[in-house]
């Protein structure tokens, strides 16, 4: 089940570890494999980021000792300050 947490449509699949960020309602896009198990996805009109996917969140993305480069990736504000926080789903 998706919640909304400010901008961002939250949505974590325990059974496989997978965490799923939508900025706004998910819609399609394309997906480009980043590294630590980031997939980001991109409207493909636009190019600009709707959303990201996280394989391995609890078992390994969660414990990453330094997430600071994020920043440096194409990522909107929301997404990247909800991943610093490393929450507990």
């Amino acid at each position: 089940m998706a919640i909304k947490v400010g901008k961002l449509w939250v949505t974590y699949d325990d059974a496989s570890d997978v965490l799923y960020l939508s900025v706004g309602k998910p819609e399609p896009a394309v997906t480009h494999e980043d590294v630590e198990g980031v997939l980001i996805r991109k409207d493909p009109q636009t190019g600009k980021t709707v959303g990201v996917t996280i394989l391995s969140y609890g078992r390994h993305f969660r414990h990453l000792p330094d997430l600071s480069w994020l920043g440096t990736r194409d990522l909107p504000a929301d997404v990247i300050h909800y991943l610093q926080d490393r929450p507990l789903l």
